[in-house]
């Protein structure tokens, strides 16, 4: 393609030039009239990984194609028009490869003579992005087994609620408390008895359906949530799958654990109308179960 009249520029003026090698944001130039891309800096190629930031594979495409959600791009616009420009409004570019790149962006018009221009420049947070979704994974999931925490679960739980009024369901939360658990961190070690909670995790999930929640809430106590059934025995007969798959031996290593699990249910509205209230009657119900017999269910 050849060299526009604002490209020109830029590689005739040695301080333009060392500006547009050296400045970390990517910078984009656009005409107005056809959405095209007249210029880009080494920066920007780089980020849309477009060649080696010396070469330009990008000069003359439309800029609509770098965006990874049409609706950002037509946001993005009608801000502008409203506010006549944008300062660090957050959205996606895509790279060649398909990966996705977060951003800072700010637009402006460019005041050329006789060249109808917009300036487009992006600042890439893809690493600041990433590290906030592991700070929000962390912190609404256990960092061993992987499951919701207890602050997830409760949202799960509203959630849960809302659905459950709404669509007229059942709903039941069920308190779980391994048996023997602290006789196999005492006898095995700590390691062991945490690939047992892992192992007991992976248990529990396959005792569930997909539209089921299973977490755990601290040391070795979970929570699970049944929704949308119409017949409460369907919550009693996955609380009795549990106790029989959780009183199977778990593998670990070269040594088999045996463990098993006392849970206590409860139903929505009859024993609670929030999470709270749940997953006490739930719990109250597991201590009762834990007391008489163990390896067993009881509900509230």
């Amino acid at each position: 393609m050849p060299d526009t009249s604002f490209e020109k520029m830029v590689l005739n003026d040695d301080r333009l030039r060392v500006f547009n090698d050296t400045v970390p944001a990517g910078i984009l130039v656009l005409s107005i009239d056809t959405g095209k891309v007249v210029f880009s800096n080494r920066y920007f190629n780089e980020i849309l990984g477009s060649g080696n930031g010396e070469e330009n594979h990008i000069l003359g495409e439309s800029w609509e194609s770098f965006f990874v959600d049409a609706d950002e791009r037509q946001d993005l616009m009608v801000k502008f028009v409203e506010e006549d420009e944008v300062r660090n409004y957050e959205l996606r570019l895509k790279r060649q490869n398909g990966d996705v790149v977060w951003g800072l962006v700010s637009m402006s018009g460019i005041p050329i003579v006789e060249e109808d221009l917009l300036l487009f420049a992006f600042i890439d947070i893809t690493s600041l992005k990433e590290a906030e979704e592991e700070i929000r994974i962390l912190a609404n999931h256990d960092a061993l087994t992987g499951l919701p925490s207890l602050r997830l679960l409760q949202d799960r739980i509203t959630a849960a609620i809302n659905r459950a009024k709404r669509e007229k369901d059942e709903l039941s939360v069920l308190f779980i408390d391994l048996d023997g658990f602290k006789a196999v961190n005492d006898t095995y070690g700590h390691d062991v008895g945490d690939e047992v909670l892992k192992g007991a995790s992976a248990r529990l999930l396959e005792c569930m359906r997909d539209s089921d929640t299973v977490s755990r809430i601290g040391g070795d106590e979970f929570v699970v949530v049944i929704e949308r059934f119409k017949d409460r025995e369907m919550a009693r007969q996955i609380g009795e799958r549990i106790v029989h798959s959780l009183n199977q031996p778990i593998k670990v290593g070269d040594a088999e654990v045996t463990i098993g699990a006392s849970v206590g249910g409860a139903f929505y509205p009859d024993n609670g109308e929030d999470s709270e209230a749940l997953i006490k009657a739930a719990d109250d119900a597991m201590y009762t179960v834990k007391k008489d017999t163990k390896g067993a269910i009881t509900f509230a």
